[in-house]
């Protein structure tokens, strides 16, 4: 299913696409009215969806011209204005259906599904085509009540066909259909991702339902008896609305991180106009900007879960209102509102949620510190240099979260002037921990006293602000690799660049690790075999035999078979990926990252592996 998503706002646009996508919906974004136009009559997608304020041409003129062209598929309307007369215009302009912004996710999802549903003419979110059956509530394929492991594009492609059980294909409207326009490929990609898809069928036991129908694409096989059947009754909740709930708010969370900074500024700018409002100084160009910024948060903050944040930003939207005079009573209210918005935030700030990752194998940095600004600097700095970072305004939230997810590393200020505990509270009884954790404090405070103290109390360094970025990530280094001899560490590289092989061969000897290198994937096993390494790094495409095909050798040999596998390309689309994982790769690295980290990213590697191969 092809989507168009019209929306200005980056965070509620990167939420709504980050719910699609895990549903197996394309989105395509467009943030003003003229492109969502272009593109509607470009492009055949299933569902619009169409947020009202957005630039150069509003939603409500985009759905009526739409509608005068002729316009057939479902549109679906956004708005952060809760009135009976907004959705009567809405409707009136031809929308199919009408959803207030701030709009919770599943319930979102769920009237999607409907329209959709609408527009095929089927009842139900179960569709049956002789034994295989799909669940678009839970996303999942079954065949003789076996679940199909299918990739995103076999089960877009596979759903395709089952919604539109008698109309043939042609591979350029199926890459219309399911791929993105910008990046569409060729259409051999088509033949490839049937041909897979084919042989998953097959391996479950279901008939080829595909069929090719040549010179014109492909349909799904007109069954003698069976006919397309569509069940009749939903499938029982089991918790699955709460499961996708939860979901839901885990993918929205990591979205939050991203967007963070951007909504901090959003508040900051009506935080100005507040006090610009109270000495009569708001201009009426500020006075624009501010309410455009109340808007937006009045939609997005909701989605984050700031439903009483939603609300502030709209009562400041109506206070900012260009023909409103305001009296002393309603300009205090206005500080009142930004004072309370900022609250707001800093609750959603106070833990920033770690991007969650297949595995957790970067460290877990937790600052802990009420300077919010630097504590930001310092976790997109950490994030770069390959950590998971962590932020914890308050003694109390950093005990929190140190319960909830132990940190590698802390890093704390000692000086928290608006709580009654301080980092010293922090540091006893982090002390009294069983398992302990590395600590670094970080603060303004330079005392003898101080630094006696936090040394009493068992910390790993001592640093004073301000220090750069790079010496205070140096020392978290330190905490996480301590020197010591690593020359039972055994590392073995294949890769036909050599400048490759000599720049991570020396890294890596200067560590004290053993190195062997291999331009040739020809000589694999027999270097392999009297070498002996405890871990192996592959290039994926090599002449003569890949990556892929030398760690799928490595997986079925008895002996070998659990050694480590690290792949290091310059390929970093999904499939690659994907690939490499499928054939038993521990890791994927990019080369395009810095040469000192994926050095870094090995010797963790094999800190945290069992070194089974040692001589």
């Amino acid at each position: 299913m092809k989507i168009l998503l019209v929306e200005d706002d980056r965070p509620t646009s990167s939420v709504i696409e980050k719910m699609l996508g895990d549903h197996n919906y394309k989105v395509n974004l467009a943030t003003d009215g003229i492109s969502a136009l272009e593109l509607a009559q470009s492009f055949d997608f299933d569902l619009i969806i169409l947020d009202i304020i957005i630039p150069r041409l509003d939603g409500i003129s985009v759905c009526q011209q739409l509608r005068n062209c002729g316009y057939q598929n479902p549109i679906l309307l956004l708005t952060a204005k809760d009135s009976s007369d907004q959705r009567v215009i809405g409707l009136n302009a031809g929308a199919d259906d009408y959803v207030v912004k701030p709009f919770d996710l599943p319930e979102l999802l769920a009237r999607i599904r409907a329209l959709l549903r609408r527009s095929k003419l089927v009842s139900s979110p179960i569709i049956t085509w002789e034994n295989l059956r799909l669940d678009s509530i839970n996303n999942e394929i079954t065949c003789n009540g076996q679940r199909l492991y299918l990739t995103p594009k076999e089960y877009c492609l596979l759903e395709l066909f089952l919604l539109n059980p008698k109309r043939i294909f042609s591979r350029s409207t199926i890459l219309d259909r399911l791929w993105d326009f910008a990046k569409s490929p060729g259409e051999e990609t088509v033949s490839v991702h049937i041909k897979c898809l084919r042989q998953k069928l097959k391996a479950a036991g279901a008939s080829n339902p595909i069929e090719t129908v040549h010179g014109l694409g492909y349909r799904l096989k007109q069954p003698d008896e069976l006919k397309h059947t569509v069940a009749t009754q939903l499938p029982e909740p089991n918790g699955e609305q709460e499961n996708l709930r939860h979901k839901v708010k885990q993918r929205t969370m990591s979205i939050w991180d991203k967007h963070k900074a951007h909504v901090i500024q959003q508040v900051t700018l009506l935080e100005q106009a507040s006090r610009l409002l109270s000495v009569d100084e708001l201009t009426a160009e500020l006075r624009q900007q501010a309410q455009h910024q109340a808007h937006k948060l009045a939609g997005s903050l909701g989605i984050f879960g700031l439903a009483e944040g939603s609300q502030l930003a709209r009562e400041l939207e109506t206070l900012l209102e260009p023909q409103l005079m305001l009296e002393a009573i309603q300009i205090q209210r206005f500080a009142e509102l930004t004072k309370l918005l900022r609250l707001q935030l800093d609750r959603l700030t106070a833990i920033t949620v770690a991007k969650a990752k297949p595995k957790n194998d970067s460290p877990l940095i937790l600052i802990v510190d009420d300077d919010l600004l630097l504590a930001e600097q310092l976790r997109i700095e950490g994030e770069k240099k390959g950590m998971r970072v962590e932020v914890a305004t308050d003694v109390a939230v950093a005990q929190q979260a140190i319960v909830q997810s132990p940190p590698d590393v802390i890093l704390v200020d000692l000086n928290f002037p608006s709580s009654t505990e301080n980092g010293l509270t922090l540091l006893r009884r982090l002390k009294n921990r069983v398992s302990k954790i590395p600590t670094i404090v970080f603060t303004g405070r330079e005392s003898l006293a101080d630094r006696i103290e936090v040394a009493r109390l068992g910390i790993f360094a001592f640093l004073h602000k301000p220090l750069p970025a790079d010496d205070i990530f140096q020392t978290i280094n330190d905490v996480l690799y301590p020197k010591q001899t690593n020359s039972h560490h055994r590392v073995m590289l294949v890769d036909d660049d050599s400048v490759i092989l000599e720049t991570l061969s020396n890294y890596l000897r200067s560590l004290e690790c053993e190195v062997i290198t291999l331009n040739n994937p020809q000589q694999f096993w027999e270097v392999l075999n009297s070498f002996k390494p405890n871990l192996l790094v592959l290039d994926m495409k090599m002449p003569k035999f890949n990556g892929a095909d030398l760690c799928l050798v490595v997986r079925t040999d008895p002996y070998w078979q659990n050694l480590i596998v690290v792949f290091l390309s310059t390929h970093t689309t999904e499939e690659e990926i994907d690939l490499a994982f499928a054939v038993g790769a521990d890791d994927y690295i990019s080369k395009s990252i810095d040469r000192a980290e994926i050095t870094t990213r090995i010797i963790r590697r094999l800190q945290k592996g069992k070194l089974y191969y040692t001589q």
